[in-house]
């Protein structure tokens, strides 16, 4: 696209853009709930664990492609 068929859209998206409802406060609650859950799960995915289960599942899809089964 041109320049000027960028600039086109942008100007034709922006006040539909500006159009848009602020957050739902209740989301944005459920949202700040949940963000210790969120830490919680970087954590476990960061762990030793998280890394044992998940080589663990890759060698039984892997066992279980050699095998005669169709996906």
């Amino acid at each position: 696209m041109s320049r000027r068929a960028w600039i086109a859209a942008g100007l034709l998206a922006l006040p539909a853009a500006a159009a848009e409802p602020p957050p739902d406060p209740e989301f944005l609650e459920f949202l700040a709930e949940t963000a210790d859950e969120d830490q919680q799960f970087a954590e476990y995915v960061e762990s030793r664990k998280f890394e044992s289960e998940l080589r663990k599942v890759e060698e039984e899809r892997a066992a279980g492609k050699g095998e005669d089964h169709e996906p």
